[in-house]
């Protein structure tokens, strides 16, 4: 949180609060304790709740592919 979260805040703050009003960021393909991080709930309670965050969140390019097993690729094995 101290480390990393304060760059994205400022990323998505609205102008008014000094941030770069970004309108879409994109989730990864790895995971975070377990979950992959384009499923993990701290988009929701952290990016939109507690940031404010109203835009899109798009996943990187195979990421939601990989939740699911996917033919022993090294998918999440998640869903």
């Amino acid at each position: 949180r101290q480390t990393y979260l304060p760059a994205f805040q400022s990323a998505v703050a609205p102008l008014d609060a000094g941030g770069a009003a970004a309108r879409s960021v994109m989730c990864s393909y790895n995971s975070v304790n377990g979950v992959p991080a384009c499923a993990h709930p701290m988009l929701e309670s952290t990016l939109r709740q507690e940031m404010g965050f109203d835009g899109f969140v798009v996943s990187d390019c195979g990421a939601i592919q990989w939740m699911g097993p996917w033919d022993g690729m090294g998918g999440h094995n998640y869903t």
